[in-house]
């Protein structure tokens, strides 16, 4: 194992070297991010998908997540987000962590969001954003997101966000940029407990992209979900139990070469509506 993280580290090393005005996207979960593009299953991870979503959250929402990418340590991903809807609009906090000692990833974000309307909503975050190769790289960058839901009809919702318009550089000499990534949206909701979301997504100097994936509640404890990312031919399902206001899910998702990525979200939700 000492020899493959080393192995590991090396091939990133003379990946740096060979920079040349790139640009690098933060690694991210699509299991937890679905939902954004709802009223019934929003939640303190709708806003990675688009910021926008927070303004309609109404209940406090806390919830952290953890996924052991292809069964490795080495590709561990880490999040954790905290929603506050409040009088005069809803904040929110996230982190996450990818990666382990040999090379890892992170971000901090602040958010804030407001509903305009019962019909419309809009949300910035602004996030710091950190790379850590341990004797070779430390490199930063502050970049802002921004987005925007409209609810169509109580059943379909659409929206468009973009997360660090500016190209933000990583670092003063690294030769490497954060990429922009631009989303757009639409979600309906068949019933209160079904949900179906399909998202586009293009990355700069990538080719488009989809996210699909659905959500399904047969009784108000079990939930489920699955989707497919096209970006990494990756598909993934999970299935969660609500106990009072604590949510489980058990989540993997499959990848034809790779192999499996286990997944595990906690969710903490209030019932009682905060929001006068």
């Amino acid at each position: 194992m000492k020899s493959a993280n080393l192995l590991t580290a090396a091939l990133l090393c003379l990946t740096f070297n060979g920079f040349t005005q790139t640009t690098h996207t933060p690694v991210a979960s699509y299991y937890s991010s679905s939902g954004a593009y709802s009223k019934n299953f929003t939640d303190a991870f709708s806003l990675s998908s688009n910021i926008a979503a927070l303004s309609a959250l109404t209940n406090f929402s806390a919830g952290v997540y953890g996924e052991r990418k292809f069964m490795l340590d080495e590709t561990s991903l880490y999040t954790a987000a905290i929603a506050i809807p409040t009088s005069s609009g809803n904040f929110a906090l996230q982190a996450d962590y990818f990666g382990y000692d040999a090379y890892n990833e992170s971000q901090v974000g602040i958010a804030y969001a407001i509903p305009l309307s019962n019909k419309a909503g809009i949300g910035a975050k602004f996030n710091y954003y950190s790379l850590r190769i341990p004797s070779y790289l430390k490199a930063s960058a502050i970049n802002f997101e921004l987005g925007t839901i409209i609810h169509i009809s109580d059943q379909l919702h659409t929206g468009v966000s973009i997360y660090n318009p500016l190209s933000s550089p990583l670092g003063k000499n690294t030769g490497e940029k954060i990429a922009s990534v631009y989303k757009v949206g639409l979600g309906y909701e068949i019933s209160a407990s079904f949900f179906t979301q399909l998202e586009v997504i293009k990355e700069k100097d990538k080719d488009v992209n989809v996210h699909a994936g659905l959500q399904y509640r047969p009784i108000k404890q079990l939930f489920a979900r699955a989707g497919i990312f096209t970006g990494t031919s990756t598909c993934y399902f999970g299935i969660g139990y609500l106990y009072r206001q604590l949510r489980m899910d058990f989540s993997v998702g499959f990848h034809q070469q790779l192999g499996t990525s286990p997944g595990l979200l906690l969710l903490y939700q209030l019932n009682k509506k905060t929001k006068g």
